[in-house]
């Protein structure tokens, strides 16, 4: 448990979790309790705010979106970000439309907080709830001043998050493409049908076109009247948090990745479940055109999803594989030696703990904890690191991710052989046998 980036209340949670069982099912309970109370949220946004059938048609989308399902899968926080998002979302709405009643705006504020504490990404809703509170209380300023005070108790109470995001700034940084309008409509295509890129030709097309209905139907939900001033709520939750983490991607480092834009797309869901019927009382051809053009596109994305060997979007380590790879090949004696340059192996007991969870064989683990240095500093380093290592007549499984093998490989050519060398996705496996002194 610790309070890194921000980011605490989850591991404040998984914390006398895990003393239960570490089963990995039952570390993934939490995300999908949290999933599933998502889908509920924003079946009540909906249903609460516009129609049953509004919240139905979210709720159902929400609930086939390979996106969401593979966050559902996690044993991390973005559900858990998620749901604590439209619970403030939700609280708010309901205060705005009932102003005297105090448990609404006790939601709003608690939601607020504590989805700051699961993410820091979060407070990016701040700035539409402002902007929400001055539209709809400009010309009530004693409503707006108790709103206010509200509103900085939830910046009080963030302030901690703040300085543990400073404190901890710089220290893990993923390499990731600077957005610009192709990404976008990515994102949307991503948010939706289809959370792999499509193959080519046909599907790919589709995907494309799919992402532009998506984008024409969300428009409809803004712009075609009737418009209500929740559309506007939910535009604002939607964009001003996405646009956010799009205008800091470009003007400081890139931090443009579906798992930090999940947290906006509820709201984008629900858009364009109010968009397609906004379209389907205009016609009714049209609407059951789109209706089935979307629902054959998220079949391809969900068929894809649970058929492809690399279905899962995020950080990927391969963990599972490279620990079976090395049981079922290794020996008494082996070691294994882990080198990496990510600040989350968890070194635990020797050993890194998402490696050690899945390998069940009986090779000691040691962890080379890489700091991101020249090239020409990374053979001192591995040479030094090689030498504080135990007797040098054990067979050595090497598992280095990413990057350029060649240093390694002359590094070791001078005391080991290789056996044999495995690519798993990003991870390279080199079995190392150490060569004998001739004398």
């Amino acid at each position: 448990m610790a309070f890194n980036k921000g980011r605490l209340l989850y591991y404040a949670l998984l914390n006398p979790w895990i003393n239960i069982s570490d089963n990995e099912v039952w570390l993934r309970v939490p995300a999908i309790i949290f999933a599933i109370l998502s889908v509920y949220l924003i079946y009540r946004l909906g249903n609460d705010f516009f129609s049953k059938k509004i919240g139905l048609l979210a709720a159902f989308l929400l609930t086939i979106s390979p996106l969401f399902i593979n966050h559902a899968q996690e044993i991390r926080y973005y559900t858990m970000g998620v749901c604590l998002g439209l619970c403030g979302c939700l609280g708010l709405a309901h205060s705005l439309k009932q102003p005297d009643k105090k448990l609404p705006r006790f939601i709003w504020v608690v939601g607020r907080i504590l989805s700051c504490y699961t993410t820091p990404l979060n407070a990016a809703f701040l700035v539409p709830d402002i902007l929400i509170l001055w539209l709809k209380f400009k010309f009530k300023i004693s409503r707006l001043i108790s709103y206010l005070v509200l509103y900085l108790t939830i910046i009080l109470a963030s302030i901690p998050v703040a300085i543990s995001v400073k404190n901890y700034s710089g220290s893990h940084r993923v390499t990731l493409p600077i957005p610009g309008v192709k990404e976008i409509f990515r994102e949307l295509r991503i948010m939706t049908v289809f959370a792999h890129p499509p193959p080519p030709p046909y599907t790919q097309l589709l995907i494309q076109v799919v992402a532009l209905i998506v984008v024409i139907v969300i428009l409809a939900a803004i712009i075609k009247k009737p418009r209500t001033q929740e559309v506007v709520w939910l535009a604002s939750w939607g964009i001003i948090p996405a646009a956010s983490i799009f205008v800091f991607s470009n003007v400081f480092y890139s931090i443009w990745n579906s798992r930090y834009l999940i947290i906006s797309q509820p709201y984008f869901i629900l858009l364009v479940a109010i968009g397609f019927f906004k379209i389907l009382d205009w016609q009714k051809i049209i609407g059951v055109m789109l209706a089935v053009i979307y629902m054959l596109a998220v079949s391809f994305g969900l068929v894809t999803y649970y058929t492809t060997s690399k279905r899962y979007t995020g950080a990927l380590d391969h963990y599972r594989p490279a620990a079976q790879l090395i049981e079922s090949q290794d020996r008494e004696g082996d070691i294994i030696m882990y080198s990496t340059n990510h600040a989350n192996s968890f070194p635990i007991n020797g050993g890194s703990f998402p490696l050690a969870y899945y390998y069940r064989g009986s090779a000691p683990i040691y962890v080379d904890q890489r700091e991101k240095t020249d090239k020409s500093n990374l053979p001192v380093h591995l040479k030094n690191w090689v030498e504080s290592l135990p007797p040098k007549d054990s067979r050595i499984w090497f598992i280095y991710y990413g990057g350029d093998m060649k240093i390694f490989k002359s590094v070791f050519a001078e005391k080991f052989t290789i056996e044999s060398e495995e690519i798993i996705g990003t991870a390279n496996i080199l079995l190392l046998i150490p060569k004998l002194d001739k004398k």
